[in-house]
């Protein structure tokens, strides 16, 4: 078995396959669905920032709410793409 299977067996990372129907066309970029708050973010955004539209980032989450709350990120997945082929 290939070492990166081993190790994604063994840690809370998920893999999954990108069917074509689950690519969405903007007018100017390709968008995919989160597959753990399911917002849709650009393939840019994945490849920048590694989070989805649904992150709520450090600066962001300082803004206090009424009760003074620091606010939650909304999604904690972390993203990325990868592409795999065979010969």
């Amino acid at each position: 078995m290939p070492d990166s299977l081993d190790r994604a067996e063994t840690s809370t990372e998920a893999r999954m396959v990108i069917e074509p129907d689950a690519v969405h066309e903007g007018e100017d970029e390709l968008f995919l669905d989160c597959p753990q708050c399911g917002s849709t973010t650009t393939i840019t955004r994945i490849l920048s920032k590694g989070r989805c539209s649904g992150y709520l980032d450090a600066d962001a989450a300082e803004s206090k709410t009424e009760d003074k709350q620091l606010l939650d990120p909304i999604c904690t997945a972390k993203l990325s793409l990868e592409l795999v082929w065979e010969s």
